[in-house]
C-alpha cells in the first residue's frame, strides 16, 4: 500500500497517471448509471464440482460460492484496475478488496434480507474464503440477527420523509467530497469492489443488475443456475459439462475495454484450474497508475 497523499480519499488513492480520457469521462458521464456496460460470461464448473464432492467426502463444507469469491479476489489481486471507483468526478484506486452480497435470513418469501460485506486479503486462498464467509454469514442469518446496515436503516426509517431526504442528500454530498463518516462507509454494502448476487441459490437465471449511483460500486455480478451439457471431447467421446451463466454490469469509466476483457478472461480461466486457488498468488499487482 502506497502512502496517502493530498487528493486521496480515506477509502482510495487518486489515479493520476492514466489515460487523459479518465479525467474527462466522469464529467461527460456523471453517474454510474450513465456509464454502465453489460456483458455475459459462461464458466465451466465441471472441475470445481468434482473437487467440491471430494472435499465434502473429507468433511469440508465448501461450495461454488467459495470458489466464486476466491476467483474474484484473485482476479482483483492481478488486475487491480477493476478495483477502482469514481467519486466526486475523480478516479480512485480502492484500498481494499470488498465484496457485498445479499442473504436471506431464512429461505422463505416473507423473510427479510440483509446485506453482508466481506473484506478479503488479496492473497487469500479458497480455504480461507470458506472459513471467513461461513462465519460472517452465520452472524447475519436468523430473524433476530441485525448488522450495522440494518441498524442504520432502522434509525432512518423512523424519520419523517423530508428529514430522511435531507439526511440522504447530506450523506451523498459528504461522499462526493470524500468526507463520509467511516462508520457509514463500513456498514454500507454499496461502498464495495463488487456486488454479487447468487440468483442460482433461488433457482433462477442471472439478471443484468444496475450498479448503484449511491456508494462506489463499479461492478455488479449475477450468478445463475448450473446447467449440464453433453459435449464431445478431443478423443471423440461424449462428456458431461457443467456450466454457470454469469452476467456483469460494470462502470466503463474505471478502465479501458481491453483491460476489462483481459481481466474477464483471466477470471473465467481460474474455473478451469481451480487448484491454483488453494494456494496464495506468487505476487500481488499494484495499480501502477496511482
Amino acid at each position: 500500500m502506497r502512502k496517502k497523499k493530498w487528493g486521496d480519499r480515506y477509502d482510495g488513492r487518486r489515479v493520476l497517471k492514466g489515460d487523459p480520457t479518465n479525467i474527462i469521462m466522469p464529467y461527460l458521464m456523471k453517474n454510474r448509471s450513465d456509464a454502465q456496460v453489460f456483458f455475459d460470461a459462461e464458466v465451466d464448473i465441471t472441475k470445481i464440482d468434482d473437487i467440491i464432492k471430494e472435499k465434502r467426502k473429507q468433511g469440508i463444507d465448501i461450495g461454488v460460492l467459495d470458489y466464486m469469491l476466491a476467483a474474484l479476489t484473485r482476479t482483483i489481486s492481478q488486475y487491480p484496475r477493476i478495483n477502482r471507483f469514481i467519486a466526486g468526478r475523480r478516479l480512485y484506486a480502492r484500498d481494499e478488496i470488498r465484496v457485498s452480497m445479499v442473504v436471506k435470513k431464512r429461505l422463505s418469501l416473507d423473510t427479510e434480507e440483509t446485506a453482508v460485506k466481506f473484506r478479503f486479503k488479496p492473497e487469500i486462498t479458497v480455504g480461507e474464503v470458506n472459513e471467513q464467509i461461513r462465519s460472517e454469514i452465520a452472524e447475519n442469518k436468523g430473524t433476530d440477527a441485525s448488522n450495522g446496515m440494518d441498524k442504520v436503516v432502522g434509525v432512518l426509517n423512523h424519520l419523517p420523509r423530508p428529514l430522511f431526504s435531507i439526511v440522504i442528500n447530506f450523506l451523498t454530498w459528504l461522499d462526493f467530497h470524500g468526507h463520509l463518516p467511516k462508520f457509514i462507509h463500513e456498514v454500507s454494502p454499496f461502498h464495495t469492489s463488487v456486488f454479487l448476487t447468487n440468483m442460482g441459490s433461488i433457482g433462477a437465471d442471472p439478471i443484468y443488475h444496475h450498479i448503484y449511483d449511491w456508494g462506489t460500486t463499479s461492478l455488479f455480478i449475477a450468478m445463475g443456475n448450473r446447467k449440464k451439457y453433453n459435449v464431445i471431447d478431443k478423443e471423440g467421446k461424449i462428456k458431461e459439462k457443467k456450466v454457470m451463466k454469469l452476467r456483469f454490469v460494470a462502470d466503463e469509466r474505471i478502465a479501458d475495454g481491453y483491460y476489462l476483457s483481459k481481466s474477464l478472461k483471466y477470471f473465467t480461466t481460474l474455473f478451469l484450474s481451480p487448484e491454483v486457488l488453494d494456494v496464495a498468488p506468487q505476487s500481488v499487482v499494484e495499480d501502477d497508475q496511482v
